[in-house]
Parts: structure tokens; C-alpha cells; sequence
């Protein structure tokens, strides 16, 4: 694959172009779990449960994950620089449609448009990213787009809830809307021409998925996503059930989201070495947190604590499937980074109602069994690097 175009850009030039990537897939992440922090609000606004407010997550999951493979599938040849600026574009739209809402049908509508931008841009830019500067530095440039990734997973709901605190629902759509913003603006002017090459067909993916440390990758991920997101949905709700005031669960949030850069920042130090070490550790700690949690309604230091393990354990937990996954590609980057998108976007929708269906205690400890037997499969198997070595950031 080609990695830079005929015209160099200068190192200044490329570097805003995949900070405008960076700044792409953290306003596209963001907008997808923005709910999740101002889920009450949403439901006493729209006099709707709080099971029924939950399919703001669900339904651009469910788009996203069809998304993810199929625009790259269906832009062909297309200059990868289009693709990205109409995506950019309509996340844009889908804030303002949120924003201005009047039933909680339309806001669902603007639920469905995230859902066709995220997976699509999130796989796209994963993709591209190496391109934009030179092939030595490719893998930083992969690293520095996922870090959007990782950085809107951990401070997505903490800034909705924050945003929100400070004015309302809409107006967190509306903070969302004005990244979004930034972000397109970023890419219109840097990033270069982008030309698709041969594109991704449908073959590559059936090959790809061929391969057993591909399956064996996408069921890690499938169970870990699944299972952190059919609860973290639903952690506002639960805080709030232990006499919590929103407007304490909202600093509540931002403590995870700082537990989890801190816990980012340290596992990234030695996370290439220790990969299946790090990796064990946070999803036992992860699977401790969602156990435990719904027998703490009655004390709310502890389930604030516990709040923090979390944060703790996620935070580490997207770099390591990151590199899990870069681990297990085997030379079929473009559909592992397609189908990790997928997998991730299909466990998101497949766990939306499982708290709802079930209740907060039960939801919670099958999430947990669910981490189990992800760590199970982690220490079952381990995919060979066969690169000298994996960059992270």
C-alpha cells in the first residue's frame, strides 16, 4: 500500500491532518455515548423510561456496525478525503437535529445519522492514517487517531454530563455539535488527497475472517464491549439509585474519566512488553467493579470507589485491544480495522437491553461473567507479533 502521496506534505502539515483525524474520531465517539451520561434527563423529558431513552445507544450502534464495513465497501474507489469530510458533515447535522429535537422520535433520527458517520469514520481514518505521513512514522500516526478513540470512550460521558450540568441536555449535543465542527473545519483545510487504491471488497473481509486468530480476536472484543457497555449505559441510573444527586454523578463521571487517562497513561509506558499481563489485570478488575457495584446502592463512598476501579480498568482496556487486535491482523489491516469496528458497534447494540430486560443486579453480574470468560479466552491465546514492534501512544 501506498503511504504518502506523490506530494509529500511537510511534517508540520501532516501533523495537523491526523490531529484533525484525531479530533474526528473523538467528536464521532463522543456523540455515540454522549447519552449515557444525560440518559435521565433525556427520559423525564420525553416522560419515556429509561430502558426505552437506552435505544440512543442502540440504534447507532446498530447502523454504526453495518456502517463500518459497508461505506468502505461501498465508496470503492473514492478519494478517501471525500468520504471523511461528508462524514464529518453529517455528524455535524446530527448534533444540530439532537439539539433542536421536539419529540424523541426525531432525536432518534439524529441517533440513526451518528450511527452511519461513526462506524464509517472511525474505520476509514484507522485506515488512512498511516498515509498521511511517512511510512516510518506510520504506526504513531495509527496511534495518535486511536487515541481519540480512547480519549472520547473515557471522557465522552463525563463531558455530556458536564455540558449538560451547565445547561441542559441539548445544550451537551450542542458542545458536541461545536467539536464536531472544529473537526471538519480541521480536515477540509489539511488533509490531502487520499486515493483508495484497490479498495476493500467483500473477498478480503471472507479471508480475514478465514483466519482463526481473527475469529478468536473478534470474540475478546465482542464480550469485553459488550459487556462494559450494557452496564455503563445505565451507571447514572444506578448512582442515582444509591441517592446521588446528578449533579454529583456528573463529577462522579469526570473522577472515571480521570482515573481512566491516568490508568491510559501508564499502561501505555510498558503495555508492547506486558501486553497479556496488562490486559488480564484490568479485566479482572473491570469484572470485580460490575459485580460488585449493584450490592453498594446502600453506600455511596463505595460504589464511588468502585466507580474508580472501573475507570481504571477501562481506561487501559481500548490500547490493549488496539494492540490485540494489530496482533491478530496478519497482514489484513484495512478489513481488521473494518470488522473491529463492526464487532465493537455489534456487541454495543446486542447488550443495550440486557440491564433493561433484566434488571440492574442480574445485568451487572452477567456482564461480569462475560469479562470472565473474555479473560479465559485472553489466557487460552495469544497472537504472535511478528512485527519487530507495535507503537502505541
Amino acid at each position: 500500500m501506498t503511504h504518502v502521496n506523490n506530494h509529500t506534505p511537510t511534517a508540520f502539515r501532516a501533523g495537523i491532518a491526523v490531529l484533525s483525524l484525531t479530533l474526528g474520531v473523538f467528536a464521532t465517539v463522543t456523540a455515540e455515548f454522549l447519552p449515557v451520561g444525560i440518559l435521565p434527563e433525556v427520559a423525564a423529558g420525553f416522560n419515556i423510561t429509561e430502558g426505552h431513552a437506552g435505544m440512543m445507544i442502540t440504534v447507532p450502534g446498530i447502523l454504526a456496525a453495518l456502517a463500518a464495513p459497508g461505506v468502505m465497501l461501498a465508496a470503492g474507489r473514492a478519494d478517501r478525503r471525500s468520504v471523511l469530510l461528508f462524514l464529518s458533515f453529517l455528524l455535524l447535522v446530527s448534533c444540530g437535529v439532537a439539539a433542536w429535537a421536539p419529540s424523541f422520535s426525531v432525536l432518534l433520527i439524529s441517533r440513526a445519522m451518528v450511527g452511519l458517520c461513526l462506524g464509517a469514520f472511525w474505520a476509514t481514518a484507522l485506515a488512512v492514517a498511516g498515509r498521511l505521513t511517512t511510512p516510518e512514522k506510520a504506526h504513531k500516526a495509527t496511534a495518535t487517531v486511536f487515541a481519540g478513540v480512547t480519549a472520547a470512550m473515557i471522557l465522552g460521558v463525563p463531558f455530556g454530563t458536564f455540558t449538560a450540568g451547565l445547561f441542559s441536555w441539548r445544550g451537551a449535543f450542542i458542545s458536541t455539535g461545536l467539536v464536531s465542527a472544529a473537526a471538519f473545519l480541521m480536515q477540509l483545510i489539511a488533509l490531502p488527497s487520499l486515493p483508495a487504491g484497490k479498495g476493500m471488497k467483500l473477498s478480503g473481509i471472507a479471508d480475514y475472517l478465514k483466519l482463526q486468530t481473527a475469529r478468536k480476536s473478534k470474540a475478546l472484543i465482542f464480550l469485553i464491549f459488550g459487556a462494559h457497555f450494557a452496564t455503563y449505559t445505565y451507571l447514572a441510573p444506578l448512582l442515582q439509585q444509591a441517592g446521588i444527586s446528578s449533579d454529583t454523578v456528573t463529577w462522579i463521571l469526570v473522577g472515571y474519566g480521570i482515573a481512566g487517562l491516568a490508568s491510559n497513561f501508564v499502561a501505555s509506558a510498558f503495555i508492547s512488553r506486558q501486553l497479556t499481563a496488562t490486559f488480564t489485570t484490568v479485566l479482572m478488575l473491570l469484572m470485580v467493579s460490575l459485580a460488585t457495584l449493584p450490592q453498594m446502592t446502600s453506600w455511596p463512598v463505595g460504589i464511588t470507589l468502585m466507580v474508580m476501579v472501573w475507570g481504571l480498568a477501562w481506561g487501559a482496556m481500548p490500547l490493549c485491544m488496539n494492540i490485540w487486535n494489530q496482533r491478530a491482523s496478519s497482514g489484513h489491516e484495512e478489513a481488521s480495522s473494518a470488522m473491529f469496528t463492526f464487532t465493537i458497534q455489534v456487541a454495543i447494540a446486542a447488550g443495550g437491553k440486557l440491564v433493561d430486560t433484566l434488571g440492574l443486579p442480574a445485568g451487572y453480574h452477567i456482564a461480569a461473567a462475560r469479562v470472565l470468560v473474555s479473560a479465559l479466552i485472553l489466557l487460552a491465546y495469544r497472537p504472535q507479533n511478528k512485527a519487530a514492534k507495535v507503537e502505541i501512544r
